[in-house]
């Protein structure tokens, strides 16, 4: 559903809530709430760095095989760096969400002494990180099965290319996917702007490419990060609409239903979290939007 504007509903919203009084009664309660808010965006964040190493994962497994038909040991050492990378930024990701629990825990806390309130917030964070740990758990997995495949495990047995298979001309990294890593590389840098013009400019040059679906993803992306929901919501539409069968899809609709949320329509947000549930059911896109469901009003 394309939405050129900030939807009527928001701004009846907006009115009954003036109209009404709606808000919490004292500074303490806005300051707390303020802090949900915060940790909302610590949320996202996680969620961002974890897709950005999954896709990096599956990019050096699929290409495992290819690079061990090199030079054995220069190989190997290459890709012993990158899986030490990969574990030491997992590592990373679990102690931030270990952090991030301990703040949503407390920021309940101290809810419940300050005045009765809606826990809807807190439980929906709760859920983004258990959904994040599972993910965590689901990396990890991966990363052993390759370090298994690789010998760096006790006892695994590790074969190694027959001499006539070895290459020692290592093939060049195309336009495509060079201008792809860049652009990804200036979003993970926090240069968010910059970045939307590299994918709009990647989707542009290589309109083609299997790798325009994610490029158009990474600008709604962008946008959800600057707080920019009408603009995400286009971009993530764009997805919908261009690459109806790529695996980008499931996503792209819970961000879009999120960027709903956070706009006030929660009238689309229900609806497009239900179209979730019923055309991906058992994905993890669908199991986040029932307990999304749950906590809306």
């Amino acid at each position: 559903m394309k939405r050129s504007s900030v939807p009527k509903t928001l701004f009846f919203t907006i009115a009954l809530m003036f109209v009404a009084g709606i808000g919490f009664s004292s500074c303490v309660t806005v300051a707390t709430d303020q802090d949900i808010m915060s940790l909302n965006d610590q949320v996202v964040l996680l969620n961002n760095r974890l897709n950005s190493l999954q896709e990096s994962m599956g990019k050096r497994e699929a290409s495992l095989s290819k690079e061990l038909s090199g030079n054995v040991d220069a190989q190997l050492k290459a890709i012993r760096g990158n899986l030490a990378e990969l574990v030491a930024e997992t590592d990373r990701i679990k102690e931030d969400m270990s952090a991030l629990s301990g703040k949503v825990e407390e920021n309940s806390h101290l809810a419940k002494h300050i005045v009765e309130r809606d826990t809807t917030q807190e439980d929906m964070m709760r859920a983004g990180i258990a959904d994040l740990k599972t993910r965590v758990e689901e990396l990890e997995k991966s990363v052993k099965d390759v370090k298994a495949y690789l010998g760096l495990v006790p006892g695994a047995e590790h074969k190694v290319p027959a001499p006539g298979a070895e290459k020692n001309v290592q093939e060049p990294v195309s336009p495509e996917k060079a201008r792809y890593e860049h652009a990804l590389a200036v979003y993970k840098a926090g240069k968010l702007e910059e970045a939307i013009t590299n994918f709009n400019d990647f989707i542009k040059i290589f309109p083609k490419s299997d790798l325009a679906d994610n490029a158009q993803f990474w600008i709604g992306e962008c946008y959800m990060a600057l707080k920019q929901y009408e603009q995400a919501i286009l971009a993530y539409q764009q997805v919908i609409k261009r690459y109806p069968k790529g695996n980008k899809v499931p996503n792209a609709m819970l961000r879009q239903a999120l960027a709903f949320q956070a706009i006030n329509d929660t009238t689309s947000a229900k609806l497009l979290l239900k179209r979730i549930i019923k055309n991906y059911p058992g994905s993890n896109e669908a199991s986040i939007a029932k307990t999304k469901i749950k906590g809306m009003k």
